[in-house]
């Protein structure tokens, strides 16, 4: 099976509750904060002898579908802002 750039391979379940994505779709958009469900093997880079290079990347709720950061910015290429933050990043009350 030929693999392109950006399939995911496959993916781990994340804690619940302890990730979360952080984005902005344009400039005057709100920020978005997602909960990251689960960690995905993305593929970066296909090479001449099929071999290919992989990141984990978060996967990551947003609207009623999972998604990746390479999904997020094909389907919004206005993309302005994207983050991860855990759980220890929040400033206490």
């Amino acid at each position: 099976m030929k693999l392109s750039i950006g399939s995911t391979i496959n993916m781990a379940p994340a804690p619940h509750g302890v990730w979360s994505a952080v984005f902005q779709l344009a400039a005057d958009s709100d920020i978005e904060l997602c909960p990251v469900i689960g960690w995905a093997t993305v593929v970066t880079a296909h090479l001449k002898d099929d071999t290919v290079s992989t990141e984990v990347k978060p996967a990551f709720v947003w609207g009623d579908m999972v998604w990746t950061e390479n999904e997020l910015r094909e389907h919004s290429p206005e993309l302005k802002a994207f983050d991860i933050r855990s759980l220890s990043d929040r400033i206490p009350a």
